[in-house]
């Protein structure tokens, strides 16, 4: 097997891997995905605006910490059971460095089992290779959905 095909059947591994491990609340092990110096962000696009909003930008401190503090205040949203449906649409591998785009969906159940969908849209992701691992560099959520019941304060 070539190095490329490798590092795209890896990629595509991790990314699924990430919507699990949020899932699952496993959040350290979603943080080790990031390097250091990585970057999670979610934008959205409004008709009426030429540009996109970022609705939130944090580094992987700033996202730990965030996370962190969930569990001192009320989140509803922290109470449901979330599944994420994750489909990769694009791997593209450049040595040391590579760009995914994955389209996703991501489900919240209640306490009574009801199911609905939260949210839509895409995963924009840089991955840089630390010796074999590959870390992202920065995730860019883009939100198709803009009418949110509350904005989470987990990772989308």
């Amino acid at each position: 097997m070539s190095e490329e095909i490798a590092a795209q059947l890896e990629l595509n591994r991790l990314i699924h891997a990430s919507a699990r491990y949020l899932d699952d609340h496993d959040f350290q092990a979603y943080l080790d995905l990031y390097r250091e110096e990585g970057v999670y962000s979610i934008v959205t696009r409004a008709p009426e605006l030429p540009e996109p909003m970022v609705w939130m930008q944090r580094d992987r401190t700033e996202l730990d910490e965030r996370i962190a503090a969930m569990s001192e205040q009320e989140w509803e949203i922290a109470e449901v059971e979330q599944t994420r449906v994750v489909s990769v649409d694009l791997v593209e591998v450049n040595g040391q460095a590579a760009n995914t785009s994955s389209s996703f969906a991501l489900y919240h159940t209640g306490e009574e089992g009801l199911t609905s969908c939260y949210a839509v849209g895409r995963y924009d992701d840089c991955w840089g290779k630390d010796r074999e691992t590959w870390k992202l560099l920065s995730r860019r959520v883009v939100l198709k959905t803009r009418q949110l019941g509350m904005l989470s304060p987990l990772p989308i």
